[in-house]
């Protein structure tokens, strides 16, 4: 178990800093890990980002599941457009030609 240290004063300001020779560096002030929190303070984009992070994103599997059946639908639109086209190709040169 942790101590309790409800009593014990915190430090602050200056005083807070390390005394000149302790070895220790002084802390250096957080800085956010939010590598869009420049973008955040625009309201459009910080609306995206909020948006953004309601989102549920899917898994590796359904990813690779869904990339499979487009390509196999693109193929098979691609196939029946292509042999479309031939056929009408091919009507317009015997009626024309």
């Amino acid at each position: 178990m942790r101590p309790v240290r409800e009593n014990l004063p915190r430090p602050s300001g200056p005083a807070a800093a390390p005394a000149p020779g302790s070895g220790r560096p002084a802390a250096a002030p957080r800085r956010s890990l939010n590598p869009l929190g420049l973008f955040s303070r625009v309201p459009f984009i910080s609306d995206v980002i909020a948006e953004l992070r309601k989102v549920t994103w899917p898994t590796f599997q359904e990813t690779r599941y869904l990339t499979i059946v487009v390509a196999i639908v693109a193929t098979a639109v691609g196939i029946f457009l292509g042999a479309l086209d031939l056929a009408f190709g091919w009507i317009i040169e015997r009626i024309f030609f």
